[in-house]
């Protein structure tokens, strides 16, 4: 079968290909399996950025990444004053969402510092969707020390900050503080991420990252993540790649010491870029996204490796950690 696109499709077809080829593929059974799992591209287009609204209302994230990050942050509101201090300081918010933790973030700041610190709102993100409702969501909270909001539309995957960090700051803003909420770095490796990070941070910066924490036994309750709010957003990214919903089926799996999400071709298919034709055949499989999750003594173990006394903080369910970190 040879998928046809049209006009509108064909900039976000060829870029997910051309993704998916460049990161190439294994081989099992006689199938291959095709990866691209940078979380960039889950906002290329404003479906998938609303199915990720979507799934972040459902209990099964919003009750660890939104309540109970939330009411961490609420708990640790003094910790994290004290770290960041009395300069005023950019806020950059890597894989932004809709900015409601954000606007927690810094109610939570402000009732410790009454407001007298400046920020400048920066969300990072690679959808302009979702950029433009989290900066709508800030500015709508009408905080007086919220002095201005610069969004940055990302082509990267949110390791690193070179090429917005130091250019950010400027005399009224000489500080960063990157907040890296909602279980984003689940979604990396996390020796990788955090050397990065590391490195784009000066002395005075702060970094907080928010992310579940593993209890019990490794690499159990699959059945957890097969819920169709996972398919409901990741399958806009096989639409993008030109596949009806009839073409594949969605699954999910223990592999690579990750949770990985699969789909699978029913048929065989041809695809064409730059004039030359790619094969697919029925079983072979895309990996469209994988998550990532330590235990408590893990997390701190790597926190640890890449920052100098980090205050890492778990909740009483032994499920969360916030970390407050600087170099």
């Amino acid at each position: 079968m040879t998928v046809t696109r049209s006009k509108a499709n064909l900039w976000l077809h060829d870029v997910l290909l051309q993704g998916f080829l460049k990161n190439g593929f294994s081989k099992s059974n006689g199938s291959k399996s095709w990866e691209l799992t940078e979380l960039q591209y889950l906002g290329l287009t404003d479906d998938l950025a609303k199915g990720f609204l979507k799934f972040s209302k459902n209990p099964i994230y919003s009750k660890q990444f939104f309540d109970m990050e939330i009411g961490m942050i609420k708990k640790q509101a003094r910790l994290i004053a004290e770290n960041i201090g009395n300069k005023d300081f950019n806020l950059i918010d890597i894989y932004c969402g809709d900015g409601l933790k954000v606007v927690e973030f810094i109610k939570e700041f402000n009732s410790i510092t009454s407001g007298n610190v400046n920020i400048r709102y920066c969300p990072l993100n690679s959808s302009q969707y979702l950029l433009d409702l989290a900066v709508s969501n800030v500015s709508k909270a009408g905080f007086s020390n919220l002095k201005e909001c610069k969004p940055f539309l990302s082509s990267g995957d949110g390791r690193a900050l070179r090429p917005i960090a130091k250019k950010l700051k400027s005399d009224n803003y000489l500080k960063n503080v990157v907040v890296l909420l909602g279980g984003v770095i689940a979604c990396f490796d996390i020796n990788e991420y955090l050397f990065e990070l590391e490195m784009d941070l000066s002395k005075e910066d702060v970094l907080i990252i928010g992310n579940g924490i593993r209890v019990g036994d490794r690499l159990v309750d699959i059945h957890k993540y097969k819920t169709p709010a996972f398919h409901d957003w990741l399958k806009h990214l096989m639409f993008g790649l030109g596949f009806d919903e009839k073409d594949f089926e969605f699954d999910v799996r223990f592999g690579n010491s990750r949770v990985e999400f699969v789909y699978k071709l029913k048929n065989d298919f041809t695809k064409s870029i730059d004039g030359k034709k790619v094969d697919f055949k029925s079983g072979d499989e895309f990996v469209v996204a994988a998550l990532y999750k330590y235990y408590s003594d893990e997390f701190e173990k790597f926190c640890k490796m890449y920052f100098s006394n980090p205050k890492i903080i778990v909740d009483e369910s032994n499920e969360y950690a916030l970390v407050v970190c600087k170099k």
